[in-house]
């Protein structure tokens, strides 16, 4: 798309992907997208600095998976960087209480910027490392229905040792796989990896290979 990047522009391009979003969310979203550019001026939050890029490779990456999710309950987005998948899927899936982790003091102080404007309930910004969950997780709280996790590797450790630390029984646990990462998982020779549940692809426009999304399940 070459027009005047616009929370209107944003809306048609999601809706020509089948998002429907209403003019509220696709306000909240282009503000999440032009606040991310303005303040990658001067942090880096992100390699992809163009409106049209951020869209697909940002927005609409996050948001086209969704439909594999159980957006319900508490979701924690391990590695949030500038918000993604976690903020536009909270904006779209209200009902899910989101959690945004994420270690870089700065891209914090991003999310905790973005989220004072939004005004959004049920969103929660966490400073630290998954592996330090001891910090800010107990046996005792409600746990989460989903963890996600996208532009991040994921290690065997994840889903052998924290996964079902923080999952409910039947909860899931969703990775993003990015180009060339999905190879650890299809190389079966150490067994490392946990099979996954399901594997989904899915298409991005303007790149030649599909993206996937691999999903592992929690035992009751």
């Amino acid at each position: 798309m070459r027009e005047t990047p616009s929370p209107q522009t944003l809306r048609a391009f999601l809706n020509g992907h089948g998002i429907a979003v209403s003019p509220q969310q696709a306000e909240m979203l282009f503000e999440h997208v032009r606040l991310m550019l303005e303040w990658n001026l001067r942090s880096n939050l992100t390699r992809i600095t163009e409106f049209d890029r951020v869209l697909t490779a940002h927005l609409l990456d996050s948001l086209l998976p969704a439909r594999w999710l159980p957006l319900t309950g508490k979701t924690l987005d391990v590695g949030t960087g500038a918000g993604f998948p976690g903020v536009p899927l909270k904006i779209l899936h209200p009902q899910t209480r989101m959690y945004l982790l994420e270690s870089n003091r700065k891209k914090v102080s991003f999310l905790k910027v973005l989220l004072a404007g939004l005004s959004l309930p049920g969103i929660h910004v966490l400073h630290g490392r998954w592996e330090e969950a001891g910090s800010w997780f107990t046996e005792g709280d409600e746990r989460f229905t989903a963890v996600i996790m996208r532009a991040v590797r994921v290690e065997p450790g994840h889903l052998t040792r924290l996964a079902p630390r923080v999952l409910r029984p039947g909860g899931v646990f969703a990775w993003w796989a990015g180009s060339g990462t999905e190879t650890a998982l299809e190389n079966r020779r150490t067994h490392a990896y946990p099979a996954p549940a399901e594997t989904r692809s899915y298409e991005l426009p303007g790149m030649s290979a599909p993206r996937r999304l691999y999903l592992w399940r929690m035992e009751g």
